[in-house]
């Protein structure tokens, strides 16, 4: 190969590379090999591996305002890697990756016998994910009556407890919700804010925090949960999702001039990007005036939320139920059916609490759960 090519292949790999860090930041490639001979098992690498995806892509599904990371199966490196392979370079597209700070979240499993005993091998290393963490490597021992599938759920894990611990605390506190058994998501939601630098300010921490209020929400520790919403506020001025929580404590306390004044102040200084988020901080605010007996003001906001995110069925199911309070069954009807219908498009996340449930409107009432849901998505290469 001249100078001339080898030099136009070099700056196509550094470019690829840089595409490939800027396409997937969040990615996380998996992993998966059979060391020798199973006695009790009989499963190949590609089966293993097709275990492991099914059981992150469980764990990164779980709705949240954050992006999901991409799952990459197998040995998918991206355009640049491909490119250096093709031309034999492979050893110098990694020392650019690493010269440039990329380097992809990766979980490895390895199963092996020893000894008669089944162990599953995780490890891998974390140091681009949201919170830094260095490489790992933990060995799982096959329990009695477990099976491989149960396992691999296992090692699934604690790879991303590793990898993305608030994706999994989250995921956690979902998987729980009906036992309220949060005893994992507190743990490790502690571990993770144990290793977060002590600073007046903490976006990690926000996130966190806001977890915690949730968890107490369903508890009924709703004092509890406004403690730590405010906190999360105030560890990051630019939460929302906090922001809109304590919102939600003020009305479920019959707070009602404080919930607006907590709208107000969000909408006036820190106004949400996102559509979902924007929504309900008019529907928060049209609940905050409905308990101040304002309805018509209510309604004009509960206007601008369906106008900001037509799709929201928590502003039709709370607007219809003011109708249905003021006596017009009619559009009561009508506006509950809407709710409904928009309810397979509404993006739900679960870090807000008004998505779990109704909107409060008059003090003391015990909490409902909302009765819409939709599905979550996650990409796959």
């Amino acid at each position: 190969m001249d100078l001339t090519t080898l030099t136009m292949f070099f700056m196509l790999i550094a470019s690829a590379i840089g595409a490939d860090t800027v396409l997937h930041p969040t990615s996380v490639v998996l992993e998966a090999a059979v060391a020798g001979k199973l006695d009790k098992l009989s499963v190949d690498a590609e089966t293993l591996n097709s275990m492991l995806t099914y059981e992150v892509m469980r764990i990164c599904s779980t709705p949240s305002v954050l992006a999901a990371p991409e799952i990459r199966a197998g040995a998918n490196k991206g355009v640049g890697m491909a490119i250096a392979e093709a031309v034999h370079l492979q050893s110098v597209a990694i020392a650019m990756q690493t010269m440039v700070g990329y380097q992809p979240e990766q979980i490895k499993l390895t199963l092996l016998a020893e000894d008669g005993v089944t162990k599953l091998l995780v490890s891998g290393s974390g140091m681009g994910g949201r919170i830094r963490t260095p490489p790992f490597q933990e060995q799982l021992i096959l329990g009695d009556g477990e099976t491989l599938t149960q396992l691999v759920h296992r090692a699934a894990l604690v790879g991303m407890t590793r990898i993305d611990p608030y994706v999994t605390a989250l995921y956690l506190l979902q998987s729980h919700i009906e036992d309220m058994d949060f005893g994992h998501a507190e743990t490790l939601v502690n571990q993770i804010k144990a290793q977060l630098p002590q600073t007046p300010t903490s976006y990690d921490r926000s996130i966190l925090e806001n977890l915690q209020g949730i968890m107490a929400v369903f508890r009924d520790q709703f004092d509890v949960a406004n403690d730590w919403f405010h906190r999360a506020s105030n560890s990051d001025p630019d939460n929302a999702a906090a922001a809109l929580n304590a919102g939600f404590i003020d009305l479920q306390v019959g707070d009602y001039p404080l919930a607006a004044r907590h709208i107000e102040a969000l909408l006036s200084t820190r106004t949400p990007q996102n559509a979902t988020l924007l929504a309900m901080a008019y529907i928060t605010w049209a609940a905050a005036l409905v308990g101040q007996n304002d309805v018509a003001a209510a309604e004009h906001k509960l206007g601008r939320a369906v106008q900001i995110d037509p799709f929201n069925s928590t502003a039709y199911a709370l607007w219809s139920e003011i109708k249905r309070r003021t006596g017009d069954t009619a559009a009561a009807d009508d506006l509950h059916a809407q709710a409904w219908a928009a309810a397979s498009a509404f993006r739900y996340y679960s870090e807000v609490v008004a998505l779990y449930f109704q909107i409060p409107v008059q003090p003391g009432r015990p909490l409902q759960r909302v009765p819409f849901s939709n599905p979550a998505t996650i990409r796959f290469n």
